[in-house]
């Protein structure tokens, strides 16, 4: 038994807007526009894709997910073609160990843009960075998901935690200690594969403190709605016991 990051999900008011914005982003092409969504697909086949979905309930907070950039080049380079895309500055940050711009998309979505490698960032591929998560108990929160998905910490502090998977393309996720609670559904969520049934990985990771949100069963497919400790929604799709096979999204 087992879980993998799949693709992340976005919660839009207008899909193909905020698609086309974070294709130009991080260099993903148009594979699927349906009437209800739009799913973005990365060339290189380090990640698997993210999906945009349309949503009645407007962003009306800071949202508690969101994605860190690294640029090839500079930070201020990537914030100028960030911003002809359609992206917004909302702040620099730099807290002397580290320096960042954060951004929001089309839609207001925060992003934070790092510093290139070649300015001292920590890491030097191009594009998705991590999954940062807004947290109350981080090290609760990450220590769930290390155990879900089989993933190892890399890097902690006393207001955070990096965790890494071993495979190739696998996200690395970031969990940051706020003041604030959760107060709204998470407009960015995590969708995950089971390496065998969606209904074996449902029983163990409520065991692992997840709760469950609902079953949704449309167009031919179903999946389980979740909760981790902390009510950040994700969704276990089908597995390979449920007849799903890799050449389907």
């Amino acid at each position: 038994m087992g879980l993998a990051p799949d693709s992340l999900a976005f919660d839009c008011a207008d899909t193909l807007r905020v698609a086309s914005f974070w294709g130009g982003a991080l260099g993903f092409g148009l594979d699927h526009d349906p009437d209800d969504g739009v799913l973005l697909v990365d060339p290189s086949k380090r990640t698997r894709g993210v999906y945009f979905q349309t949503v009645p309930e407007p962003k009306v907070v800071k949202n508690r997910v969101h994605l860190d950039l690294r640029p090839a080049t500079t930070m201020a380079e990537e914030v100028a073609r960030l911003g002809d895309l359609g992206a917004a500055q909302i702040r620099y940050v730099d807290e002397g160990h580290g320096s960042w711009t954060v951004m929001g998309d089309p839609e207001g979505n925060e992003f934070c843009v790092l510093r290139a490698h070649g300015e001292g960032g920590k890491r030097d591929i191009r594009g998705l960075d991590s999954v940062v998560v807004d947290s109350g108990d981080w090290r609760r929160v990450a220590d769930f998901w290390i155990v879900a998905l089989g993933y190892r910490e890399l890097e902690a502090g006393e207001d955070g935690v990096e965790i890494v998977g071993d495979r190739d393309g696998d996200p690395m996720l970031s969990f940051v200690r706020v003041p604030e609670p959760k107060t709204v559904k998470n407009r960015i969520h995590l969708d995950v594969r089971p390496s065998g049934s969606m209904a074996e990985e449902v029983d163990r990771v409520t065991t692992l403190g997840a709760t469950v949100r609902g079953f949704i069963e449309e167009s031919g497919s179903f999946w389980t709605q979740m909760r981790d400790p902390e009510g950040n929604e994700f969704c276990i799709l089908r597995g390979p016991d449920d007849g799903w096979s890799p050449d389907e999204f």
